[in-house]
């Protein structure tokens, strides 16, 4: 259950950017939320796979892939609802402290990580596509 809450924990944090991001502007809580998709599909994969290994049942390991969706749609709901008559201040710093305890934790699990393995002359070619990505559809929406 600790695999299951840790997701858990982080698919509230996305929820409750998306939210407070959707406060700001639409078009930005869609594109962090459609960020989000791609970057949680292997997160999800992995809790699935530690589950699997941990042999949990496969009709538990089935219910606990669909309350995946609750933390998430939890926390955009708290942070669209309660942040919707707070100052301006206050909302931009959930956003600013939220994106920066994700992006921190992020950055720490992909140095200790980078210096695991050997690394393939096409990852860093997949992290400028992956991050131009973002960029166009950035543009896209008018964020």
């Amino acid at each position: 259950m600790a695999i299951f809450t840790g997701v858990a924990l982080d698919l509230f944090s996305d929820g409750v950017m998306i939210g407070t991001a959707s406060l700001i502007n639409p078009s930005l809580g869609l594109l962090l939320a459609l960020g989000q998709v791609p970057a949680d599909i292997p997160e999800g994969f992995a809790a699935i796979a530690t589950l699997k290994r941990a042999k949990v049942k496969r009709s538990q390991r089935i219910l606990l892939s669909l309350a995946f969706g609750i933390p998430i749609l939890l926390g955009a709901s708290i942070g669209y609802f309660v942040l919707r008559d707070a100052p301006e201040i206050i909302t931009l710093s959930v956003l600013a402290l939220t994106g920066g305890i994700l992006t921190s934790v992020v950055i720490e699990e992909m140095i200790s990580e980078a210096h695991e393995r050997e690394t393939s002359r096409t990852d860093p070619i997949f992290l400028t596509v992956g991050a131009s990505l973002f960029a166009l559809i950035s543009v896209y929406l008018g964020s």
